[in-house]
């Protein structure tokens, strides 16, 4: 399909799709007035300021500054490509896409990621025949039969094993078509040191397919059943795979998790193995890593509570306030399970049994009281000392609660137990919350003075070119009388100055103007002219002439640019008559002709 043909396309989809159906499938959203509300999915916050304009299309976050159509909040909900957001959103509208043209290297790519994912299907295959139909998998299977892993699990799972041979799979492959090329890049081989030929990455491992959320073989894990080392091996990243945004199991658990209101998140395969085998299925790992933003925001798409069950000794709980951290900046509802005597939960769910692993869910913690009982472990408050030392620990937990209600509970309930007063327990955290907000300013270069004065009135000159931009979408035969009265260097914000340059483009090849033009994925504006654009869409403007009104904005703007430009050149000839440079003159002269041109507006 042609670009152009294929940008219609794009427009159509775009213009035909539900935005605020599409955006509640991650976000809960409430009518209010013409506009629709939430809590924002990209930072966190406690009061809704993500506003979504479905007679607009657009959406934008008062907070955090971010807004765009339907597809910038897929490829940014989803960290995806533009093209990658056109397929995903034509899948929910359950429209055919219409192949693009692409080009030759694009048709390469293609080519080559189909080749990995065949690669590693076969693999998984391979694997599983070898686990399951072949004697070199019989030491495996015990292994598997001893830990209470069932055939059911196994194939529901595809659970393999990668003989102990150097080049087993290699070899196979090789004589099957598959070339060296794919091999190694899908991680299956590595290449010998010596540079001639390869041998298999996995070897007398009990093989984990990792899948994506659509199903698909991306990668494997590999576990020993030996004292060999490493314990655990993973396939490198690839065209396919990339840890950060894999959740093991997810494909698997999706439908229980929507259906329970809670996914239980492990860390390693065997916990999450273990806990389908006992009738637990709405559990998934974070492939033994630590667990990334965008694990996290796969969770969050199904709006449904995380249950963290790491393991409960200090390193599975270090991991657990690292998770915890990743996921209370996303706005996700937390919940920790305590498991005792240092267990895991598949050491757990073997010994114990699942109904004793859903009372260890049910007890589970909400984030705040965890993160108490973690600072306060085997802590006394027997001197002044230990006192100071449990407050400052508990300080930076409360202050960034999200309820003040939950707050205040806590903070009665702490004082007497630390045996300390609640009015100095308060006072501190509010000195905490000062000097975070001081070091945040500070740490993103801001005066500390003018971050804490209250905010300040839009200055006259970008509202005014704000409203500019808003009416040449609402009404495109204003574009070429804007184009004759207004010059892009007038404008302030190189933002807006990027949509205005946009619009003048696309009016001049005779393009419709409609804010989907500047999204069209071939010709995009960049991340902050796209959110931008957004703030204007939410605009409100009123106004009884159009014509007079239009005026009065030019005006607003070319006043405060010729203002500008006056000061810069009195303050230029004010340096070159102090330095006895005789261009002072000309630099003076300048400046009486642009205050000669304010005065003539002032006029009008």
């Amino acid at each position: 399909m042609k670009d152009l043909v294929f940008e219609d396309f794009i427009e159509q989809l775009r213009e035909t799709s539900d935005i605020v159906g599409i955006i509640s499938d991650y976000v809960p959203l409430k009518k209010r007035g013409k506009n629709y509300w939430g809590c924002c999915p990209f930072h966190h916050e406690k009061t809704p300021s993500f506003s979504v304009t479905p007679d607009k299309g657009f959406f934008y976050c008062f907070g955090c500054q971010t807004g765009g159509n339907v597809y910038n909040f897929l490829m940014k909900i989803e960290n995806i490509g533009f093209l990658d957001a056109v397929k995903l959103l034509a899948n929910k509208m359950n429209v055919s896409l219409p192949a693009k043209e692409k080009s030759e290297r694009e048709k390469i790519r293609d080519q080559e990621i189909n080749k990995i994912y065949q690669a590693t299907e076969l693999a998984r295959d391979f694997f599983f025949s070898c686990l399951t139909k072949t004697n070199l998998g019989k030491t495996a299977r015990e292994y598997l039969a001893a830990r209470g892993v069932a055939d059911q699990t196994i194939e529901t799972y595809k659970i393999g094993f990668a003989p102990p041979q150097w080049d087993k799979l290699s070899l196979a492959f090789l004589e099957r078509g598959i070339s060296l090329d794919v091999l190694l890049k899908s991680g299956l081989a590595v290449s010998r040191q010596s540079g001639r030929g390869v041998y298999d990455r996995f070897r007398n491992r009990i093989i984990f397919p990792i899948c994506d959320a659509r199903g698909r073989v991306i990668g494997f894990g590999g576990r020993v059943i030996d004292n060999s080392q490493p314990k655990y091996l993973n396939s490198p990243e690839t065209l396919i795979f990339n840890k950060r945004h894999v959740l093991y199991g997810f494909d698997i658990a999706y439908e229980n998790i929507r259906g329970s209101g809670q996914a239980i998140v492990v860390e390693g395969y065997m916990d999450a193995i273990t806990a389908h085998c006992m009738g637990i299925k709405n559990v998934v790992a974070s492939l033994g890593t630590a667990f990334t933003p965008e694990q996290a925001r796969q969770i969050l798409k199904c709006n449904v509570e995380m249950v963290f069950s790491y393991d409960s000794d200090s390193a599975g709980q270090n991991a657990t306030l690292r998770a915890l951290e990743v996921v209370r900046a996303l706005g996700a509802k937390i919940r920790v399970v305590q498991i005792p005597d240092g267990k895991d939960p598949d050491e757990f769910l073997r010994k114990y049994g699942s109904e004793a692993y859903k009372l260890l869910i049910q007890d589970s913690l909400p984030l705040v009281e965890y993160q108490i009982s973690q600072a306060l472990a085997n802590t006394d408050f027997s001197s002044i000392e230990s006192k100071i030392a449990a407050v400052a620990k508990l300080v930076p937990i409360l202050a960034v609660t999200r309820n003040q209600v939950e707050t205040e509970a806590h903070i009665s309930r702490l004082s007497q137990l630390i045996g300390v007063d609640e009015g100095a327990f308060r006072a501190e955290i509010r000195k905490y919350i000062i000097q975070s907000k001081k070091d945040n300013n500070v740490k993103n270069g801001k005066n500390i003075n003018i971050a804490f004065s209250s905010q300040k009135p839009i200055p006259a000159r970008t509202k005014a070119e704000r409203q500019i931009i808003r009416l040449m979408f609402d009404e495109p035969s204003l574009i070429p009388y804007v184009a004759t009265q207004l010059k892009s260097e007038e404008v302030h914000g190189s933002e807006r100055i990027e949509i205005i340059n946009f619009i003048f483009n696309a009016y001049n090849m005779e393009k419709n103007i409609t804010p989907a033009i500047l999204y069209n994925g071939a010709n995009n504006l960049s991340e902050k002219a796209a959110t931008e654009l957004s703030h204007i869409m939410l605009m409100d403007i009123e106004f009884h002439d159009i014509a007079q009104f239009v005026d009065g904005c030019i005006r607003a703007i070319r006043l405060a640019h010729l203002t500008a430009l006056y000061e810069q050149h009195r303050l230029t000839a004010d340096e070159l008559e102090r330095m006895g440079d005789s261009n002072f003159l000309q630099e003076l002269a300048e400046s009486q002709r642009i205050k000669n041109e304010i005065s003539k507006l002032h006029q009008l």
